[in-house]
């Protein structure tokens, strides 16, 4: 239990970086940034694998190379969504939401390298 309040705590955290860092993404605060990285969990534990098998036809036809492209704009998706949900985070586009998944997943291989 206590590890997963500290990879939410992390996430909220990562979460308020991609809001500095990138443009189009909003964090009204901590708070917010919490709720979304729930969220956001939520929607990639359930969601997320629902998209990836429905983006199987083009993963088979590209023979698995681009199975990383596929992933990160599932990944952007899931964040574009978690913005419509949660009051006091939002992505502007996808493009933003784009390059959020982007820092947000070189930020989570960061912290897992070091913990």
């Amino acid at each position: 239990m206590l590890e997963f309040i500290l990879h939410l705590v992390v996430s909220a955290l990562l979460l308020m970086v991609v809001a500095k860092i990138v443009d189009g993404v909003e964090v009204e605060g901590f708070v917010a940034a919490l709720f979304a990285a729930a969220v956001l969990g939520l929607s990639n534990a359930f969601l997320a694998p629902i998209v990836a098998f429905m983006a199987l036809p083009v993963n088979i036809l590209t023979f698995g190379l681009l199975w990383w492209l596929i992933r990160w704009v599932i990944n952007a998706l899931m964040m574009w969504l978690t913005s419509a949900v949660v009051t006091g985070f939002k992505v502007a586009n996808f493009s933003a939401a784009f390059w959020g998944a982007a820092v947000l997943t070189i930020g989570n291989v960061l912290v897992s390298l070091i913990f």
